[in-house]
């Protein structure tokens, strides 16, 4: 199943890259193959997820009878009657206080979102630009993070810090079209994208239709989002802005990007917004800044900054966890001891595990060991204030419970012994 898909997307890859101008016309048919169906089914239900406008979650369609939902989608698709639902809209906490709304299609949606997806997302791979890394096959927010630092190490010190205003709900439906039209010209996939750009969103009761946005959660909303924001990648492709001439490099994940560069950042600056105002995109302001990296900032969870060397004196650059992710950890952690202070503490270390090893392993690249031994000492300290109310004992705790305690008796992962020191890798950044 999988692997007849993986050899139809490296074969419709082959071609877009081989063609950079060829329009695909006739894709529809290959969305409701059943090899395609079931392994997007099969992608969804490992994603889980919660249910939608239909209250239908991955249990209910088990019960169901899983082939028995396939076959019904795949014969809707053939004969064209299948129509989208709306998608339920949840709002999510923010670290400013806001609410980021989010999307969540019903998972039948889910399904053939995914299996469409499958299908279109290889010719656009075909044209993405380096540059971009966020919701692509085989990059990561890692990837994007090792440029930063090795164009910080070039002596690209001014730094573009952008963020745009709202990006997903201001998408133009039109223009995005238009954009997807440039490589895939089948009119059913065109009105496939059409109906769930169109379906509505469902909010305290009430549908809503715009005629911008796509909703951030959904399966193709991602590839969608890439297809739009690869015009301002192209533009610094095709003008050759991160060629030595110019040495003003972008990296985008999503609808973040930064742009280092030696000179003129001013300058940049204006270009990309520029761009982007064609695009009838916005920059958020209060987010965006320009800073010389020896003054730090963030992106991705992480805060680069250049700085002199303990060692040597000399600048090098570095980045670790920033603030607001050490924030975020900490009230990940307080919040599973607060709610496990009734649980026996093998059972609440359990819990905490799973949370530190992620956090660990998507911070360890960089040069955490202080900040990881901060977190170490944090869950610690509330684990024995959590001991000393259970069992009403005087004092501190500390010499009864040492960090050995936990992380020995009890193994309680150490994120100090998880830091690794980002290696430079000249074969791939070697300078021409």
């Amino acid at each position: 199943m999988e692997e007849t898909v993986r050899v139809f997307q490296r074969q419709i890859y082959r071609a877009a890259k081989a063609n950079p101008t060829r329009k695909f016309g006739v894709l529809y048919d290959k969305i409701y193959r059943d090899d395609v169906l079931e392994f997007a089914w099969w992608l969804v239900k490992e994603n889980r997820g919660s249910a939608g406008v239909d209250h239908q979650s991955i249990e209910n369609i088990i019960q169901y009878g899983e082939r028995k939902l396939l076959q019904e989608i795949k014969e809707k698709l053939k004969d064209k009657s299948y129509q989208p639902k709306a998608v339920l809209r949840v709002l999510i906490d923010k670290d400013n206080g806001k609410k980021r709304p989010l999307g969540i299609p019903t998972i039948k949606d889910r399904i053939v979102q995914t299996a469409a997806k499958l299908i279109i997302e290889p010719i656009f791979e075909a044209d993405f630009a380096d540059c971009s890394y966020g919701f692509r096959p085989k990059r990561s927010a890692h990837d994007a993070i090792r440029e930063i630092y090795q164009y910080l190490r070039f002596g690209c010190r001014w730094v573009i810090d952008a963020d745009l205003k709202s990006y997903f709900d201001t998408i133009p439906h039109d223009k995005l079209i238009l954009l997807v039209k440039q490589r895939v010209t089948d009119k059913s996939v065109i009105k496939l994208l059409k109906l769930w750009l169109s379906a509505g969103v469902l909010s305290e009761g009430s549908i809503t239709r715009n005629m911008i946005g796509t909703p951030q959660g959904g399966v193709i909303s991602p590839l969608l989002a890439n297809i739009y924001l690869n015009a301002l990648d192209q533009l610094w492709v095709k003008q050759g802005y991160a060629g030595r001439k110019h040495d003003a490099h972008l990296i985008r994940y999503a609808d973040d990007f930064v742009i280092l560069c030696k000179n003129e950042p001013e300058r940049y600056f204006d270009i990309a917004k520029e761009r982007l105002a064609r695009l009838s995109l916005t920059i958020n302001e209060e987010k965006s800044r320009i800073v010389n990296a020896t003054e730090s900032f963030d992106f991705l969870g992480h805060t680069f900054i250049v700085a002199p060397s303990l060692k040597t004196g000399k600048l090098n650059s570095y980045h670790y966890p920033s603030d607001k992710s050490m924030m975020k950890i900490k009230a990940k952690v307080k919040e599973i001891i607060r709610k496990g202070q009734h649980m026996e503490l093998p059972d609440v270390i359990r819990l905490l595990n799973p949370i530190l090893r992620g956090w660990g392993n998507y911070f360890k690249i960089g040069n955490s060991k202080e900040r990881f031994h901060e977190i170490d000492l944090y869950v610690v300290f509330n684990l024995t204030i959590m001991l000393r109310k259970k069992y009403q004992k005087r004092g501190k705790g500390w010499s009864e419970h040492p960090p050995s305690f936990y992380h020995q008796n009890h193994k309680l992962i150490s994120l100090r012994a998880m830091t690794t020191v980002i290696a430079s890798d000249d074969k791939r950044y070697g300078r021409k």
